[in-house]
């Protein structure tokens, strides 16, 4: 079974597991009076409702292959780690959107929309978007915490998870001071931020959680923080190319977003570099500007391809995707479950040939 069959599998299981989760949740509910409780009740169905969108659960499964990694079969355990680290995604999500100024995640409103509600009282939607999402992020944190492991475990899981997070938001502020910083920023800012934000959070924290916690010792780590760092950087590269390429129907947002929004991805410093002024021209009459026409956005996503940006991308995604891949055969030298480095080793090509 190659390993985005492994993943699909992954999904179906996890998927169960987050609404039987979420039932609980949903049960205890919280409030002085009726008014606060149904508040409560509907910041939780939001979020119930937007964890269980269609989503890939790349981080659960690095939690659970992980795990594996040390030769045990994982268990419920294992499993609320993995939950705990989906629904602390779904939380950042709600706070990426809000910064994004995104209306579609994974194909329906993102919550700062969803509570805006018809009468459009911005201000409100992303007051309760913020508010709901450090409420999901504390109960993923929580989650963690009680997955059942010893002390010891907990606590080094705990530790790892809590700065890779903090790492995240490190991240994340270098994203938006690049869009801020548009005529000083090149190539290896690129990398930079795809490192510090999908490389850490995406890749390696995951993964380091289901190795700490199979007890697993030494150069195993140094192996999983070299594949995350490349393995990382391809997925978000592909991502990018998603997010002006990919269609709609299947990523579940928009693919005009980024370049309105004025994202620094390598399709776009490529074109900056090496475009014909025309290319730059039709590239900088969309990029960051918020709203533009259909034909000018068009214009835009044909002239990176035309300027060799798309395929450089590509190129470059794939470089280092197969780089992850060959330092994930690194891992067998070690005596480690070879289901699990199967795992690890194909699902980086598979990030870099996605349509999702």
């Amino acid at each position: 079974m190659d390993a985005k069959q492994k993943l699909l599998e992954y999904v179906e299981f996890i998927d169960k597991k987050l609404d039987e989760y979420w039932k609980e949740e949903l049960a205890i509910g919280f409030g002085f009076n009726e008014k606060q409780k149904a508040l409560v009740i509907k910041m939780l169905e939001h979020s119930r409702e937007h964890n269980l969108r269609p989503a890939k659960r790349l981080r659960g499964s690095f939690v659970n292959y992980g795990f594996i990694l040390g030769g045990e079969k994982a268990d419920e355990r294992v499993c609320r780690a993995a939950m705990a680290v989906e629904i602390v995604h779904t939380a950042l999500l709600m706070m990426d959107d809000v910064m994004d100024q995104d209306n579609l995640r994974r194909g329906k409103p993102t919550t700062h929309k969803f509570f805006e509600g018809e009468d459009g009282d911005g201000h409100y939607g992303e007051s309760m978007a913020y508010s709901t999402s450090i409420a999901i992020l504390t109960i993923g944190y929580q989650l963690m915490l009680d997955s059942g492991f010893d002390n010891e475990k907990a606590k080094k899981v705990s530790d790892k998870f809590l700065r890779g997070v903090a790492n995240t938001a490190y991240g994340q502020a270098y994203d938006v001071n690049l869009e801020k910083i548009k005529d000083d920023w090149g190539e290896d800012d690129v990398m930079v931020l795809h490192k510090a934000k999908t490389a850490i959070y995406t890749y390696e924290n995951p993964l380091f959680v289901g190795a700490i916690l199979a007890g697993l010792e030494g150069k195993v780590y140094e192996i999983l923080h070299d594949y995350s760092m490349d393995g990382g950087v391809a997925f978000q590269l592909q991502d990018d190319i998603l997010g002006v390429y990919g269609d709609p129907e299947k990523t579940g947002k928009s693919a005009d977003s980024d370049l309105l929004q004025g994202k620094c991805t390598l399709l776009v410093i490529k074109l900056l570099k090496d475009g014909t002024p025309e290319q730059i021209k039709a590239l900088n009459s969309v990029w960051g500007k918020r709203t533009a026409s259909r034909e000018a956005i068009d214009l835009a996503k044909q002239a990176i391809i035309e300027s060799g940006s798309l395929e450089y991308s590509r190129k470059i995604s794939k470089e280092y995707a197969a780089r992850a891949a060959k330092i994930a055969e690194k891992l067998r030298e070690l005596n480690l479950n070879k289901e699990a480095i199967d795992y690890i080793q194909g699902i980086a090509e598979y990030m870099v040939n996605r349509d999702v």
